[in-house]
């Protein structure tokens, strides 16, 4: 499984991964090529990183994998106060969260998802609407269709954190709420190139901080690069990813070429952990952070006691009651009324030869009575023809025949009965409910070849010509337009 296990005595959590490689995995990765590691937006998970990994200059360049966040997508964690990422503050957020994990419907779930949008994606690039699977991308109405990214977001929260998942949200939450800021110290500590793809006026990511983070790392070969993009937005990463792949691209194939062996590190794991921890407990000057356990990712965590003690109790309070809490799903994780699972109300019974049939009386399109009203022998006797016991029983249907008035009849076979009608046929009174059998597969097989002698045979590529079509076709009015094309 694409799962990567963390497991210590404090500290539990079974990251998901996928890659670029044809069966997913780190096995399939192309040892000439070099590696490329991401992460996901916050609030997303790695199912929206597609823009990056179907790009062609990423993924005929490099080897990409891509990690979901311990509390993202299918990545499973025990909830932990000392799980932090970086330190600021949002008073909004602590109100947004509380109304987002204690939603009573998805119309109070809803209102807090928009808070979040305006946030992080306060607008959406017209070149994404073509995109997004949602069916606002599918209408003609344009004021509603430059709102199909924020459909697709609010539904993709709306399925991954509801209600009776509160604790995923409420740590997502945490991990904006309670930022650790890295001191000048830890980040002249950066001694590998740096590129900084930056929005130029975001509300959560001011550019003023992107130049601040740029001249703090001293020690980068060459100075930090920052590229500025045209955006408002948080999300570049999947609302302007062309560019962003781009400047990526040229970014790495600027860099010594470095190939991704699978062999084992010269430096075992929990020795370079080790003398992680100790430069770690130097940087904070905290000399207990050395003596922790190096194979657990909390053993990094940088948060104080007070904050540690706050989220605690969080996750208690937001525990209590979570599996009663709110949810448009079953017990088996699937939604609670398919029109497919209606039985009662489906008027198709799927046969034991493959075809459905009605089981109920025939739908009227308007409440005016029909011209020929259904006797209830005719009832009975059709309840009986589509039976479970004579389904297979029924004879081949022969065509009606209807009478002159001479005695003669009209239709398959000669002869004549009473009223002009072949002994054995169906009566008129009957007509609607005439067994029609299936379409065999020889007239099926038929039916695709004449749609397919449809299309001209002539249909091919032609040369494409520059230039005005007007010039082309007054170059020469006798010749005929393909002889023209193909000067």
């Amino acid at each position: 499984m694409p799962f990567v296990d963390l497991v210590s005595s404090e500290d539990y959590a079974a990251i998901w991964y996928t890659t670029n490689a044809p069966a997913c995995n780190v096995s399939g990765f192309d040892p000439a090529k070099p590696t490329l590691v991401m992460l996901h937006p916050l609030f997303l998970d790695s199912s929206w990183m597609h823009p990056q990994l179907d790009d062609p200059r990423l993924n005929a360049n490099f080897n990409i994998i891509v990690f979901d966040l311990r509390t993202s997508g299918k990545s499973l964690y025990r909830p932990s106060g000392r799980y932090d990422l970086l330190k600021s503050i949002f008073d909004a957020f602590e109100e947004l969260c509380h109304l987002w994990c204690y939603a009573e419907d998805l119309e109070s779930f809803e209102t807090a998802c928009r808070e979040l949008l305006n946030c992080y994606a306060m607008d959406t690039h017209p070149d994404l609407i073509d995109e997004v699977r949602v069916p606002f991308a599918l209408l003609r109405d344009a004021h509603r269709a430059d709102h199909a990214f924020d459909v697709q977001l609010v539904a993709f929260w709306e399925v991954h954190y509801p209600p009776f998942r509160r604790t995923f949200a409420l740590t997502n939450v945490n991990l904006v709420l309670n930022r650790t800021p890295m001191s000048p110290e830890q980040l002249a500590g950066v001694r590998c190139p740096v590129l900084i793809i930056q929005a130029e006026r975001s509300p959560t990511h001011p550019m003023e901080y992107a130049h601040q983070l740029r001249q703090a790392l001293i020690n980068v070969p060459n100075g930090a690069q920052l590229f500025n993009v045209k955006a408002t937005h948080g999300y570049l990463s999947i609302l302007s990813s062309s560019i962003v792949n781009q400047v990526l691209n040229k970014f790495l194939t600027r860099q010594p070429h470095a190939r991704s062996d699978l062999r084992e590190p010269e430096i075992p794991l929990a020795e370079r952990m080790r003398a992680a921890l100790a430069q770690l407990a130097e940087w904070e000057d905290d000399p207990a952070i050395a003596d922790q356990d190096p194979l657990s990712p909390l053993s990094f965590s940088c948060v104080t006691e007070e904050v540690r003690k706050s989220q605690d109790e969080l996750y208690t309070i937001y525990l209590e009651g979570m599996h009663a809490a709110f949810s448009p799903l079953a017990p088996d994780g699937r939604p609670l009324r398919k029109f497919s699972e209606r039985k009662d109300e489906h008027w198709l019974n799927s046969s034991s030869d493959g075809y459905s049939y009605t089981s109920t009386y025939p739908f009227l399109p308007s409440p005016s009575p029909p011209p020929h009203p259904l006797a209830d022998p005719d009832i009975k006797q059709f309840q009986d023809r589509i039976s479970e016991g004579n389904r297979d029983k029924r004879r081949p249907g022969k065509r009606p025949t209807t009478s002159n008035g001479n005695g003669t009849s009209h239709g398959n076979g000669g002869g004549g009965g009473e009223n002009g009608r072949l002994p054995g046929s169906v009566p008129e009174s009957s007509l609607l409910f005439a067994h029609s059998e299936p379409v065999t597969q020889e007239l099926q097989q038929v039916a695709r070849i004449r749609r397919a002698t449809v299309i001209p045979p002539g249909t091919a590529d032609k040369h494409v010509i520059k230039g005005s079509m007007a010039k082309v076709i007054a170059s020469g009015a006798s010749t005929s337009l393909p002889r023209r094309l193909l000067r």
